[in-house]
């Protein structure tokens, strides 16, 4: 219920949560729960990208048999935010290469002030997605599941023995000398 209530519209918004906080939960949830957080109505734009982030550290791609991701992925490359030039005695301590995937970049991003705030300069074109988070949720958005393996359908084959008797093998490999 904490959680819910982290990522609901009423408790994400300006003095309230810090994003800190929120991303640190999300963190301590499990997949399934953060499926249903990500498709509740409920949840906040910031929550929503949050448990993306969090999912794709994961390596989750789907929730529930769809792919996670395809309204952020509309939105690579677009400059959303305004990336004003960040003054020399900033906090930029960090940079693309310190993340081992886009995902962990991006929850590294929204946890301290992005999109709105990017003091580490991840996030160059504006558009909310640090470092190669763009692609990568571009990836997890195009995913499908696989085709369904068609059954065979089982037709014994009527065979000849030695002797001169007919036998089938039957679904379990054994001979029936009455099935043809």
């Amino acid at each position: 219920a904490v959680f819910a209530t982290l990522v609901s519209g009423c408790a994400v918004g300006p003095g309230s949560v810090p994003p800190s906080q929120l991303s640190a939960a999300i963190r301590t949830v499990s997949d399934a729960r953060l499926c249903v957080e990500y498709q509740s109505p409920r949840t906040t734009p910031l929550g929503r990208q949050m448990i993306e982030a969090e999912l794709g550290v994961r390596g989750v791609q789907q929730c529930g048999g769809r792919a996670i991701g395809a309204g952020t992925a509309t939105v690579v490359g677009q400059a959303r935010y305004s990336r004003a030039e960040v003054s020399s005695t900033s906090s930029d301590l960090y940079n693309c290469a310190d993340f081992s995937s886009g995902a962990v970049a991006q929850r590294f991003f929204l946890a301290n002030g992005g999109p709105n705030h990017d003091p580490h300069r991840l996030d160059g074109d504006g558009d909310g997605l640090a470092c190669e988070w763009g692609a990568q949720v571009t990836g997890m958005a195009e995913w499908r599941p696989a085709p369904a393996t068609p059954r065979t359908s089982y037709r014994p084959t009527c065979h000849t023995g030695p002797r001169g008797g007919t036998y089938i093998i039957t679904a379990s490999g054994n001979r029936n000398y009455g099935g043809c």
